[in-house]
């Protein structure tokens, strides 16, 4: 059965309230209906600002909305911990030995925010109510052009301010059958990764400077030094060796367990009610929540429920390709969960929670951490995926800028959909909340639809698949609203235009 992605747009623009600096009606998004989503297709909109909240899928309005969002993606296999980071994974790795256990650890402001009670994913929701009973399990007919009798060619619907379109098309290589280790449960495991930053010269530090004098000493002593001076020369530890900086025999059994949550897996379905128990203590407990607004309903809107399908490939990671959950299993029972997506070039976080019991651990920054070493594992058998996607930066809200704190990071620019280091845009976040990324001035969106591109828009209607100039043909251009098409096809971008089918 071929894999279509089929979304239901919403053109209204109203505001609402912002989840961060709590103004009304300040904030405002564009956004659609998913039923269903290939990750291709969401890999594409997540590349152009997009981001899905449940099967919402929404694109903030950066140039109007009081707090922009911008698209942040680390650099997964050339990332580098900091000081902070690597007390966060000691001070774990003690607790699994029984160590420092009444201790509390002293945290620096970069490592307060992501486990404070302000610096939170929102759960947006749209007003709008969806189509019910759109069918998503079958082969949908297209209807070609040439064998409808109406079919006459249609005069090319202009699109404003056109730019060059630079049209990539992929085969989706993915496959319906199952993988024979689909849905089993996994342990993060070390693996190779980039060493240090060859364009940067080594700091050195006291350690260094006497292991010079060492050197220098055994030469002295006619001692052959080039094997010793290169040996682990400059070796920074990466995040795998503070990871596995373990024994073998440890007082508290920890275990990480992936498992499937779209469609359902049999270890997701044994362990929901324990999952949502420790969402209910997070919400309430770190952030406040009234218990009407963590009911299993509701969580499942938010965190369960996915558009995406679940896919395989023989040049994909083990697991598949679609909605995870990433259970934090310590001595029989679960105290944390990432909610993740996994895509062809990331691992895509959607929120993270944990029992308030272990708060003292610093659970947000360490389970960020873990995500960033599997998705670098991720990669040791599928090297397109390199990146870990963490949401949206906001620069404007204080409690928010922790996601900056995992080095190297960049931000997606708002007007090119290219991405640029992330220090270089905090310059110019200092001084305007809103801003261009790119300092090309002739750089443009090289996946801006072309003026014909509006034409080849899939759209579903009444149970038929279709190019959009035959459905206005048939619908009468009076009954159809092409400004709307036109603005959808530009936040989407041109590839995704002509791959995802639009409900009408």
């Amino acid at each position: 059965m071929m894999k279509r992605s089929i979304v239901e747009y919403f053109s209204e623009h109203d505001g609402y309230k912002c989840g961060y600096c709590k103004k009304p009606n300040s904030n405002y998004n564009y956004g659609m209906w998913a039923h269903t989503m290939t990750v291709t297709d969401y890999q594409d909109l997540i590349d152009r600002g997009w981001r899905r909240s449940g099967k919402y899928c929404y694109k903030p309005t950066l140039d109007i909305i009081c707090c922009p969002m911008y698209t942040i993606r680390c650099r997964a296999l050339e990332f580098k911990s900091s000081k902070s980071q690597k007390k966060i994974l000691k001070r774990f790795n003690k607790f699994l030995m029984g160590q420092d256990e009444n201790k509390t650890m002293s945290r620096s402001n970069e490592d307060m925010t992501i486990d404070d009670a302000e610096g939170r994913e929102q759960f947006v929701e749209t007003t709008r109510a969806h189509q019910e009973g759109i069918i998503t399990d079958i082969d949908l007919p297209f209807i070609e052009d040439a064998s409808d009798p109406r079919n006459e060619e249609l005069e090319t619907i202009s699109i404003q301010e056109p730019h060059t379109s630079k049209v990539v098309t992929q085969e989706d290589k993915s496959t319906s059958q199952t993988d024979p280790v689909k849905d089993k449960c996994t342990k993060i495991h070390q693996t190779k990764v980039a060493g240090p930053d060859p364009t940067k010269g080594p700091c050195k530090k006291a350690k260094q400077v006497r292991r010079q004098r060492m050197l220098e000493k055994l030469k002295n002593k006619g001692v052959d030094i080039n094997n010793l001076a290169t040996t682990n020369k400059n070796k920074e530890k990466q995040i795998e060796d503070f990871i596995n900086e373990l024994p073998n025999e440890v007082t508290r059994k920890f275990e990480i367990k992936l498992v499937r949550t779209s469609p359902p897996s049999a270890e997701w379905l044994a362990t929901s009610k324990e999952t949502h128990e420790v969402y209910v203590k997070y919400q309430t407990i770190i952030h406040g929540d009234k218990p009407e607004k963590c009911t299993e309903s509701k969580f499942k809107d938010f965190l369960v429920n996915s558009p995406l399908l679940e896919e395989y490939s023989e040049i994909g990671p083990y697991c598949g390709y679609g909605s995870f959950h990433q259970q934090y299993w310590l001595d029989g029972k679960i105290i944390a969960v990432g909610v993740l997506d996994i895509l062809p070039k990331c691992v895509s976080s959607v929120y993270f929670f944990y029992d308030p019991a272990y708060r003292n651990l610093t659970l947000g920054t360490y389970g960020a951490l873990r995500e960033i070493a599997f998705t670098r594992y991720l990669h040791s058998t599928c090297p397109s995926l390199q990146y870990y996607y963490m949401g949206f930066y906001i620069h404007s809200c204080r409690k928010m800028r922790y996601k900056g704190n995992f080095y190297p990071s960049d931000l997606l620019c708002p007007e090119t959909y290219k991405w640029f280091p992330i220090k270089g845009c905090l310059e110019k976040l200092e001084v305007v909340p809103y801003t261009r990324f790119d300092p090309d001035i002739d750089s443009v969106d090289e996946n801006f639809p072309s003026e014909n591109d509006i034409n080849y828009i899939q759209v579903l209607s009444r149970g038929e698949v279709m190019h959009y100039k035959l459905y206005r043909r048939r619908v009468g251009r009076r009954g159809e609203n092409i400004e709307e098409m036109q603005q959808y096809a530009k936040l989407v971008g041109s590839k995704a235009a002509k791959s995802l089918v639009v409900v009408r």
